[in-house]
């Protein structure tokens, strides 16, 4: 059942649509279709790719501090969760769930 339903999420049209952490809906779990380490002007980072609805996907990089935690695994299936930004010091605060 499940490399069917990863088969449907390889056909879906993939608009390479990158957006920043905080245009996420706070507490909504996000599922990660894909994660890959990059390298970018800013230095090595992830790049995901979340399920936005059934036929949309979009792109975000991790911050660092996310990143360098971040196991690439191809066996898990795991949701990002945005939970906003902190008030003291204005970073995203980010959370996975299964």
């Amino acid at each position: 059942m499940e490399l069917a339903k990863r088969f449907e999420e390889a056909t879906v049209t993939t608009a390479n649509t990158s957006i920043s952490i905080n245009s996420l809906v706070i507490n909504r779990p996000y599922p990660i279709i894909h994660a890959k380490r990059i390298n970018t002007k800013y230095g090595p980072t992830v790049l995901l790719s979340l399920r936005d609805s059934d036929k949309k996907l979009v792109q975000i990089f991790l911050p660092k501090r996310y990143a360098n935690v971040v196991i690439l695994s191809r066996s898990v299936y795991l949701n990002l969760v945005y939970k906003g930004i902190c008030e003291v010091t204005r970073s995203y605060l980010l959370a996975i769930d299964s």
